[in-house]
């Protein structure tokens, strides 16, 4: 008995794909964001009626908008991808997020002047041991992801397909999200 392939629903797969879309634009505008505060200080404050010693650079405000539109992205994503089979987002959006900001923080402890700063050392530490639990989830699973709910011994055989769409989608989002950034800042 040879099996047919099943037609992919095309509103659920269009969904998922602005998913990644958008999830690789605002892990973009997340990262860029918190290097436009890092770059003042790590701290910056505009609006209210106090006057700020630091007012917040360009693009500062885009970190408001970015976590919780990838939440949100990652949630629908995730959701729809599993129906159809395909690696959730969940669990890269939590490396990437961790990972990226957890890289500002190292390069910055390091690079600041006057030395390594050991408060933003110890963030990027954290950051990094927060991303890596997410890391060993996409390594060990090999890519399946919890796409049939059963681990990786269920791999489906196109989920190396999956992944290269996500790349190739992730790589279109960030380079919006670096566009935009530095565009609308």
């Amino acid at each position: 008995m040879s099996e047919t392939p099943t037609a992919v629903p095309v509103r659920r797969l269009g969904l998922l794909l602005v998913s990644v879309v958008i999830l690789a634009l605002t892990l973009t505008w997340a990262f860029l964001s918190m290097r436009a505060v890092m770059e003042v200080g790590g701290s910056c404050a505009d609006g209210g009626p106090y006057v700020s010693a630091q007012p917040c650079p360009g693009g500062a405000g885009f970190i408001g908008i970015a976590i919780p539109v990838m939440i949100l992205a990652t949630f629908v994503g995730s959701f729809v991808a599993i129906s159809l089979s395909a690696p959730n987002l969940l669990v890269p959006m939590w490396t990437f997020l961790f990972g990226s900001l957890g890289w500002n923080f190292l390069e910055y402890a390091i690079t600041w002047p006057g030395g390594v700063d050991p408060g933003w050392l110890i963030c990027g530490i954290v950051f990094e041991l927060m991303a890596l639990p997410g890391l060993v989830v996409i390594v060990m699973s090999r890519g399946a992801m919890w796409t049939s709910g059963k681990g990786a011994s269920s791999k489906p055989d196109d989920s190396g397909l999956w992944w290269g769409i996500y790349l190739a989608l992730g790589t279109i989002g960030a380079a919006l999200g670096a566009w935009s950034f530095y565009s609308w800042r």
